[in-house]
């Protein structure tokens, strides 16, 4: 004697099946904001050409997933940036700057930035 029915298996699976709940949509990332270092507004919220006009050419220039990073070393500091996407400007911009000394030591960016442009003529 059969104690279910494959009907009475196939209706509990459908209405089973109806009291799930879809998966919740992804949160978009928030938008990439860092705290403005005075003398960089020259480079931060611009293109990566603003940075090479007045740097040169970048040392290292890498690529990770919709990010890009130069760095600049002169002056006895490494300077990196950061950029972003930037769906206002229509191309990534810079949204962040670190540096340090060329001993792996913590510098001063604005520091290192302004060191850097005198040392290209732009100081």
């Amino acid at each position: 004697m059969r104690l279910t029915s494959p009907i009475a298996v196939a209706a509990l699976l459908a209405v089973a099946g109806c009291g799930e709940t879809p998966p919740p949509k992804p949160i978009p990332a928030p938008p990439v904001v860092f705290a403005p270092v005075p003398g960089l507004e020259r480079i931060i919220g611009k293109p990566a050409t603003t940075a090479t006009g007045l740097l040169g050419v970048p040392g290292l220039d890498r690529r990770d997933g919709p990010g890009r990073s130069l760095q600049f070393a002169a002056a006895g500091c490494i300077l990196d940036l950061y950029f972003y996407p930037d769906p206002g400007a229509g191309q990534p911009t810079a949204r962040y700057a670190e540096a340090r000394k060329a001993d792996g030591k913590p510098d001063e960016t604005a520091r290192c930035f302004a060191a850097q442009l005198a040392a290209k003529g732009h100081g």
